[in-house]
């Protein structure tokens, strides 16, 4: 048996500011041993960052704390404020879900790490080597120029690599990571998580895995700790968990995640008769960029990033067409130019049949109304000074959709549709979970009618068992209301789910496009191979 590396035990956590509030822990045990990978499961609000927070010495002030966390031969739970730089950063390593968030927009990479090596006192000699050093093991080249950039010039996959070289600067024996991947696309997200696993086998350091995600809990962890509602429901080796859930909300959990699996039960509609809703033909976006640099030496940089090239669409009545590809693929950038967000630099887009650019200005306001979109942060999207009568009524006003009864009378209908009450009516985002607010999104995008619906990575921001319910409902809508949905994502396992039709994009080009069950039992482009190989959990589950 391995040593124990960390100790928890009946570890509680409760808010001095909130005493009738159910506590965030309740008595949850848990070890950690050596050279091992632990991984905590649950949905979100179920107390899985707290205990790791607890862990960091990083709860609110007003965090009153039970029980024991013992790190081999230190009490957590006992340490003063000024003991804590000898344990977090040094002994125990932390990499946070959002590197926009976790790095300062207004200081260099250089200083974030020249920051942390002094804090330490980790080096005698130069910073900026022991930085550099840091930088080519998580697999960055050109250090020099990295810590001379800010975060905001960095791609998330290449912050997120700066995020695990902080972590590991001091050689720590544990490392902690709390949702590392949930931003990331399936190809980012496959690299970060083997950077992670190589290097905690170089250090001999234990790895504590916070996720949602049961299909990477399958392929990159030796043990799971499931909880809910601060409450420790099931423990034990991956394999027993996954393979044999013994607590229902564990069942629930992997039940509810994505398969690719899910395309081999699906009956797709047939579509060949279907007409054209929307297309795109030839369509190209160029963006200027302001600083650019020479490929060689002495020529002439290429101030000209093409981000869409020539991209051909068809989107057919009834049908959901998936957009598939790697964040910077250019996918969004076509919903963008779809929508009227951006404008194209050449090609057409057409609904049905009719050039979105011509007509006057009322008849272009008529065609805007007919596409809407749903966005992927429900609360970055919703106004939080609105209530839900106030967001569903919003578009219906502006587009002079009835009078004050027929409205609310739509409003009624929209959140019938959407599997809500009406008891929400008067409550604003904040008051909302993560589901709710995106079925007041879906509701809002389905106010005015459209004949396209727009979902932009509508189900990623969402733990496993919320997107379950979101991709349901859009499932029941297709039924009822018979909608053309153009879903943009990452994620294939999702497509499987959801989508009839897969448009593979990558560097601007269509790469492949076909049926999906055809595309996923024959992928022909080596992109979408690429794609399928990075799902997690594709063979465990």
């Amino acid at each position: 048996m391995s040593a124990s590396v960390i100790s928890v035990e009946n570890l509680g956590v409760s808010y001095r500011t909130h005493d009738k509030a159910p506590a965030a822990v309740l008595s949850a045990s848990l070890e950690l041993k050596q050279h091992e990978t632990l991984a905590i499961v649950g949905e979100s609000g179920s107390g899985k960052t707290t205990i790791a927070n607890a862990i960091l010495g990083l709860l609110p002030q007003d965090a009153k704390v039970f029980g024991s966390i013992t790190l081999s031969d230190v009490e957590l739970t006992k340490l003063k404020r000024g003991e804590w730089p000898a344990i977090r950063g040094r002994r125990i390593g932390y990499v946070p879900q959002d590197p926009m968030l976790s790095l300062n927009e207004v200081r260099s990479i250089g200083h974030h790490f020249k920051e942390t090596i002094d804090a330490h006192n980790l080096t005698k000699g130069s910073w900026r080597e022991l930085a550099s050093e840091r930088l080519l093991e998580v697999g960055l080249s050109d250090p020099e120029r990295i810590l001379r950039q800010f975060p905001h010039q960095l791609s998330g996959g290449m912050r997120q690599r700066v995020l695990i070289a902080l972590a590991v600067l001091a050689r720590p024996e544990v490392i902690i990571a709390d949702e590392p991947t949930s931003a990331l696309d399936v190809i980012i997200q496959k690299h970060v998580l083997d950077l992670l696993e190589h290097l905690t086998q170089q250090l001999g350091a234990s790895l504590v895995l916070i996720t949602h995600d049961l299909g990477l809990v399958a392929d990159r962890s030796d043990s799971v700790v499931v909880m809910r509602r601060g409450e420790i429901v099931e423990t034990g080796p991956t394999r027993d968990i996954i393979g044999n859930p013994q607590h229902p909300y564990t069942q629930e959990l992997l039940h509810a995640v994505p398969k690719l699996s899910a395309i081999e039960s699906r009956v797709l509609p047939d579509l060949s008769d279907a007409a054209p809703v929307l297309e795109t033909r030839g369509l190209v976006k160029d963006f200027k960029l302001k600083h650019a640099r020479a490929a060689t030496p002495g020529a002439k940089p290429n101030r000209i990033l093409r981000a869409v090239n020539g991209v051909d669409l068809e989107l057919r009545a009834g049908e959901c067409l998936a957009l598939v590809g790697e964040s910077g693929s250019g996918k969004s950038t076509v919903a963008k130019i779809i929508l009227g967000l951006e404008k194209p630099t050449a090609g057409k887009i057409l609904l049905r049949g009719v050039d979105r650019e011509s007509g006057n200005r009322a008849e272009r306001i008529a065609q805007t109304a007919k596409i809407q979109v749903v966005f992927q942060d429900p609360y970055a999207s919703l106004d939080p000074q609105f209530t839900v009568t106030r967001t569903l009524n919003e578009p219906l006003v502006i587009h002079g959709r009835g009078d004050a009864s027929q409205r609310a009378s739509r409003v009624h209908e929209l959140l019938e549709l959407v599997s809500l009450d009406d008891t929400i009516l008067n409550r604003y985002p904040s008051e909302l979970s993560g589901g709710q607010r995106q079925r007041v999104a879906i509701a809002r995008a389905l106010a005015l009618e459209p004949e396209v619906l727009v979902l932009d990575e509508a189900v990623s921001a969402l733990d496993v068992v919320v997107q379950g319910q979101i991709l349901e409902t859009l499932r029941e809508l297709r039924t009822r209301i018979g909608a053309s949905m153009l879903f943009i994502t990452h994620d294939l396992a999702v497509v499987a789910e959801i989508a009839d039709t897969i448009a593979v994009i990558t560097k601007g080009e269509i790469v492949e496009t076909g049926n999906a069950a055809s595309v996923f039992a024959h992928p022909e482009h080596p992109y979408t191979k690429e794609l399928l190989d990075a799902v997690p959990g594709r063979s465990a589950l």
